[in-house]
């Protein structure tokens, strides 16, 4: 007669079995059905570049309006809003710094909490943009927001990291010379890398929206 089988030998594969069974559903459901326990996914709509991967900002050594050094480490722990230009400029800057202003102003109170956010102007103009000039001009736009420069290798090493161009011409007049720049805005992460390009022409709600939406999806 055969042997009948061991209830042990039975049952404990089956619980064994069952647990994984019902572990391998929960997770299931929780991705399926939960997509709140999940990151979420960056919206199609967005009104920038947004760089995936984010590049590091390093190796700068530039001023700000207070007299205090300005170096990789201000990024840290912030959002930065970053617009390059000079303050002899007569259209592009002044408009883009009252984009700032917009922006800085419509921001919602969620947006504004740690990591909190910082506009920075940056004068590729240093020979004519002195610290206490700096320091009025965006005052005049918002008293928070930082204005900064420096010798222009230390520019340079900044403007080629984030892919921003400038030149200088001479005034056809003979009354000095302009600069020729880029016009888009920075937006650098709380670790310090490049992570999304704002371009022109600039839409308030727009920037606004879309600063949410990419600290929403930030990961850190």
């Amino acid at each position: 007669m055969t042997d009948p089988i061991s209830p042990q030998k039975v049952s404990l594969p089956l619980v064994i079995g069952g647990i994984v069974l019902m572990i391998l559903g929960v997770l299931t459901a929780r991705y399926i059905l939960g997509p709140h326990q999940r990151h979420a996914a960056l919206p199609n709509d967005l009104q920038a570049t947004y760089l995936e991967q984010g590049k590091p900002i390093a190796d700068i050594n530039l001023t700000d309006d207070n007299h205090k050094p300005f170096d990789a480490a201000r990024f840290k722990d912030k959002w930065t809003f970053m617009f390059f230009g000079y303050t002899n400029c007569p259209d592009v800057c002044p408009s883009t710094m009252l984009v700032m202003k917009g922006v800085w102003q419509s921001l919602p109170a969620d947006a504004r909490s740690e990591p909190s956010p910082q506009m920075v102007f940056v004068s590729v103009d240093p020979d004519r943009d002195t610290l206490d000039k700096l320091k009025k001009y965006v005052a005049f736009f918002n008293p928070d927001f930082l204005g900064v420069t420096g010798k222009a290798a230390q520019i340079d090493k900044l403007t080629n990291q984030v892919g921003v161009l400038y030149g200088f011409d001479d005034d056809p007049d003979g009354k000095g010379y302009t600069v020729k720049h880029s016009a888009q805005i920075i937006l650098i992460d709380p670790k310090g890398d490049m992570r999304a390009v704002f371009s022109p022409p600039f839409k308030t709600e727009d920037m606004v929206k879309t600063f949410v939406q990419i600290r929403n999806y930030y990961k850190g």
